[in-house]
Parts: structure tokens; sequence; C-alpha cells
């Protein structure tokens, strides 16, 4: 008779930072707000930040550079610097106000996957007014709308201002920890989005491979001591994919809609593989924007009701999009994927992961809302600015997996992840709390 070994799960103590979660919590709703006020936020908040790093990279420079408060109080050959909000002219970019103007026959537009021309401008702007920005710097980098930006340059004959270098409010501050240099154990987050339940990608043994792995039913004993390593698994969205049915104008509807073009089997398959996996281990879910969730950013958490079986479980979460948590003092912060998705339209680069890295030196995970990604019309406070740089730093629903550890000017170290759809590449992400290094495991069966 074989003797079977009990491998006991570790465990990790988790924080809901809940002064960070807090503000992406939509207690009322009220849309009668202009997105004016988050602009405006943004800019009252971030300008000091970002007017200290101008003045500690420019402040000493020969012949003196000024800072001028307004941009269009700048002077014509007078060495300055300014600071205020990027805005992306951009022919291409979805223009509300177009569309009410066009004749309501007009189909409309296809959505694009960049907005890039070879005429777009960028502008800086404040409470004044806006000015042209122009020069190899900033032909030679890549900006988006909504971004916090310092300039260094001056006005030309043109009335633009020709720009020879920038800054931003750089990573902010992160909490130390002592743990990462000991010789602890190694525990890990497990990272995967996309599984894409019910869409054409889906594959239920790929779904049930990794189930099996997560509460160590897969693999031999060192594959099931591996997997007694993983504390907690967040889901990045994109979870449900239901089917587009067209409805049938024909067919009798009770109370004014017909029950039977509403498919409920993704749903249920969802429910029973987050049992599965709750059994075993603390889930976060969060949701995407083909969840049934709202679809203005910050999205608020799958409602419980939808997944009963796995909302009987201590160790279900359902949460945010965009989401803070912490374990075992390390800090996570992590999207769906949207953000990055709406930046990649704005720029030539193909490369995701430097778009995402490229939010961290901004300190701002959104930018281009609301200008051209959706989101609640905040009028205090703007919840997608980083007051804290996280350890771990994850986006969801990426064309790949990749990682980077990005350290910053204060030695922050953030490991950066970009999340492949599951259901496309069978691909989740593991990230060691202890290191910080990070690497991805594949269950594609094709």
């Amino acid at each position: 008779m074989t003797e079977t070994t009990s491998i006991d799960r570790q465990t990790a103590a988790v924080d809901d930072l809940g002064p960070l979660q807090e503000t992406f919590v939509v207690k009322a709703r009220d849309y009668k707000l202009q997105y004016a006020h988050l602009y405006f936020m943004r800019l009252m908040l971030m300008r000091p930040l970002v007017l200290q790093q101008a003045m500690e990279k420019w402040g000493s420079l020969e012949p003196k550079a000024k800072h001028v408060d307004k941009v269009l109080d700048v002077q014509q050959g007078e060495i300055s610097y300014l600071v205020g909000t990027v805005y992306m002219e951009m022919k291409l970019k979805p223009n509300i106000l177009n569309d009410i103007t066009k004749d309501h026959w007009i189909a409309a537009q296809p959505d694009r996957p960049k907005y890039t021309d070879d005429d777009d401008s960028v502008y800086l702007e404040d409470e004044s007014g806006r000015v042209k920005l122009v020069g190899s710097k900033i032909s030679s980098d890549f900006f988006v709308t909504g971004v916090i930006l310092g300039v260094l340059g001056s006005e030309d004959a043109n009335g633009d201002f020709k720009v020879v270098d920038v800054c931003f409010a750089e990573a902010a501050d992160q909490e130390s920890v002592s743990h990462m240099e000991t010789d602890e154990s190694d525990k890990y987050v497990a990272l995967v989005s996309g599984l894409g339940i019910g869409g054409p990608n889906f594959k239920p043994l790929e779904l049930d491979l990794l189930a099996e792995y997560l509460t160590g039913d897969l693999g031999v004993s060192k594959e099931q001591v591996d997997c007694s390593n993983i504390v907690r698994v967040i889901v990045a969205g994109n979870s449900i994919i239901t089917p587009e049915i067209v409805e049938d104008d024909t067919k009798a509807k009770k109370y004014g809609y017909d029950r039977s073009i509403f498919d409920t089997e993704p749903t249920t398959i969802f429910d029973g593989f987050l049992q599965e996996i709750c059994s075993s281990v603390p889930v976060d879910i969060m949701p995407g924007d083909k969840d049934p969730s709202s679809v203005t950013l910050p999205q608020q958490p799958v409602h419980p009701a939808l997944l009963p079986s796995a909302r009987e479980y201590s160790t279900f979460h359902s949460v945010t999009n965009p989401y803070w948590t912490s374990i075992d003092n390390i800090t996570l912060l992590g999207t769906s994927g949207q953000t990055v998705d709406d930046i990649y339209k704005y720029v030539k680069s193909e490369d995701r992961l430097d778009m995402a890295v490229k939010t961290l030196a901004w300190r701002h995970m959104a930018p281009t809302a609301p200008d051209t990604l959706w989101c609640y019309p905040f009028k205090d406070r703007d919840p997608f600015i980083m007051t804290k740089t996280p350890h771990i730093y994850f986006i969801g629903n990426q064309d790949r997996f990749a990682s980077q550890l990005v350290t910053g000017k204060q030695g922050q170290r953030t490991r950066v992840v970009t999340l492949p759809s599951f259901a496309s590449t069978g691909t989740i992400a593991l990230v060691n709390l202890r290191t910080l290094d990070c690497h991805s495991v594949n269950f594609n069966t094709a």
C-alpha cells in the first residue's frame, strides 16, 4: 500500500490597503458632473510633484532657466520651463462632437487599432490655455493625453514652444521590505487573465489543467510542493465572454425580453472553476471589459450573486479594476488591461511592456481617461494617480507575456508584468514575493 504525504499550502498575511483601494469604490453615482473637474484635480495634485523634479533637474543650469507659472505667459527667446497637461491633437482620434454633427445615416467607423498619423501634434495646457510643443525631443519620444509633463525650452518665432528636455513626476515612494534579503521560504502569487470562457478561443481542457495545477492535483510531488508555495491567485479580467446573440423580433417576449437568448453556461463554468480553486487557495476576481460589470473605470466588483458556489468560500474575493492589495507587505497594483490598451492607440510603438513601465514614471496608471478611456467623472480626486509605487505591477489581457524589473530614481524596485490572454496562450505568471522574480507557466494543449 502506497503512503500518501500531506502537503500544506503556505499562508500569507494580506492587507486590503483600505485608503488606496477605497479610492476605486464608487459609492454614489452622479453622471451630471463635468470631466473638467478630473483634469483640474489631476493637474493640481501632480503639478507640485513635476515642478519639484523640474527644479532639481534644471534649477542649476547656466544660463538660468526661469519657471513660468502659466503656459501663455512664456516669452519668446527666453529659456524657461513649464508644467502642464499633455493634449494630443490627433485627427484619427474619436471625437464625440464630430460624431453628432455627422448625418445620422452615415455608418459608424470601425474602431481603429491606432490613432497615430504623421500630422499629430503635442500640446501642453493649463488653466490659462495651451501651447504647441515642437522639437526633436518631442518627436523622438511618445506622449499621451492626460500626462502631467514638465518641459524646458523657449518659444520660437511661430509661437510654438521648442523643447530641449522633459521631465515627469517619476515613481512615488515605496515601502521598504526587509524580508526580501532573508532566507525565508519562497512564496508566489499566481496571475492569470483572459480565461475567455464562452469565447472562440476557450479550451475547457486547459482550464481544467489550470484548476488542477492551482489546487495541487497536477504533476508529481515536486510540482505539488511548488504549487503549495502559491499563496494567492489573482484573475485579471475577461473571464467570461458571452456569445453575441441576435434577437429574433418575431418571438414572443415575456416582461419585455426573451430569456432564451441569455446564455448562462459561461458563468456556470466560471463559477465551478472558482469553486474548485477557492477550496484550496485565496482568489481575487477582477472584472474586465468583457465581464458583467460596469464599463467605466474603475470597474466595480462582479456581483457575487453571479457566482453562487464560489461565494460560499471565505477565500473568494470579488474586487475592483484597477486593484491595490498587499501580500506579506509586498504591494501589488494591477489592471485588466484597458489602461495600456488605450495608451497603445496613441503611439506607434508595439511594446506594451514599455508603455506599462512609462506609467510608473508618469505616476499615473490611466492618463488617457477620460479623453478616450471611459471613466467615472470624479470631482474631488483622481484615483488613478499612483500615490505609492507597487512592488508588483501587472497588466492583464495583453498580446504576450513579458516582465521587467524596474528601478526608480530613489531605489524603488517594481516587477512589471504583462499577462497574455489565457484562452489564446494557455499562459499564467508566477511572481516570487521574496525576490520579485517572475516566470510563466504554460498549459497550452495545442
